[in-house]
């Protein structure tokens, strides 16, 4: 049921609502109750807070066509009631993301300037490991087989169907 209201609200959030605030909008988890009542929709919006928040409202004034299309959508005797909700879970991992890449760069300069130091050594380079001659695989040398008695037949004073035959009878 949660994938069936998820797909309804996110087709006419994206394909059947023309109000300019609804951009970049994605709908990220739709978590039913118990009892089936209600049902949670968390929207995803990408911009400001400003932006989240008009989108948000604009959602909620389309709430009741959208909630008409889940009920058509479901066949149940009763069709749970929408409750939109800003999800910002993809706004933290973004800024997680973030954070994670400034300490890695801050880590890579600090270690930078040990070494510069004479603090910590210089990274050793592994040594090239010298290349050894391919090994043949036994199908390889199945195949080097075959080639050596398709060459044999060749030689063994048959006369090819490509020359004309001599015929001196």
């Amino acid at each position: 049921m949660a994938n069936v209201i998820r797909q309804v609200v996110s087709e006419q959030l994206i394909l059947h609502t023309a109000d300019p605030r609804v951009r970049f909008v994605t709908v990220t988890e739709v978590e039913p109750a118990d009892d089936m009542r209600f049902a949670d929709v968390r929207i995803s919006v990408m911009g400001d807070e400003k932006q989240q928040a008009a989108c948000l409202k604009a959602v909620k004034h389309a709430h009741g066509r959208i909630q008409e299309k889940v009920a058509e959508a479901l066949v149940m005797k009763f069709c749970p009631i929408l409750r939109f909700h800003l999800d910002e879970s993809v706004k933290r991992s973004v800024s997680m993301g973030a954070l994670i890449a400034k300490a890695r760069a801050e880590d890579e300069a600090n270690r930078a300037d040990r070494i510069r130091r004479g603090v910590e050594p210089p990274p050793v380079d592994d040594e090239p490991v010298p290349e050894s001659p391919p090994v043949a695989d036994e199908e390889d040398e199945e195949d080097e087989e075959d080639d050596d008695e398709l060459d044999d037949d060749e030689d063994d004073g048959e006369e090819d169907d490509d020359e004309p035959e001599d015929d001196r009878s």
